[in-house]
Parts: structure tokens; C-alpha cells; sequence
């Protein structure tokens, strides 16, 4: 499975398998990471999943982002529109 580069310094992104535990209880664990900067996925026994997640970080972090921004933002729409319309006359208290 391709691996698509770090979403924070666009280096490039390497799979590490780990064995993990100690005779009939070692698992083999799958991690990616940059080898640039270091970042990194959380280790998983699924190689597929521990890959989608790392070329999905990009979006979570874009969605983020956008929830982010929206939700500063919301206030401060609320804020203007009670100032506009008391300007136009309209109150909310009678």
C-alpha cells in the first residue's frame, strides 16, 4: 500500500513493523512514520488501517481546521448580528 508523504514537513512516510510481547503472546504490530520529522501513527496489528489512518491524517487535520474556525466564528456572527439589529431597531427585548 502507497504511502502518501507527512502532512507536516512532506518528508517520507515508512512503515516499521514491531513484534511486541514475549513467547505464544507476541503480536506483530504495524506503525508508520516520517523520517523526516518523526511523526508518527499509533501502532496497530493491521497494516492496511495503520496506513489509511496516516493518508487520512491530511483530512482529519483539514477538517479540524474548518470545525475549528467555525466554531470561533460563530460568536462573533452572533455578536454582529444583535449589534446590526439594533441598529435597524429590532430588539429582542420588549
Amino acid at each position: 500500500m502507497k504511502l502518501q508523504s507527512c502532512p507536516c514537513c512532506r518528508g517520507k512516510a515508512i512503515f516499521a513493523d514491531l513484534i511486541i510481547g514475549k513467547g505464544s503472546r507476541r503480536v506483530k504490530m504495524w506503525q508508520v512514520s516520517c523520517s523526516g520529522c518523526g511523526l508518527s501513527t499509533e501502532m496497530d496489528e493491521d497494516k492496511r488501517y495503520t496506513a489509511t489512518r496516516w493518508n487520512r491524517r491530511q483530512e482529519y487535520a483539514n477538517l479540524k481546521m474548518w470545525v475549528t474556525l467555525l466554531a470561533a466564528l460563530l460568536p462573533v456572527s452572533i455578536i454582529i448580528s444583535l449589534l446590526l439589529g439594533n441598529l435597524m431597531g429590532i430588539s429582542l427585548i420588549s
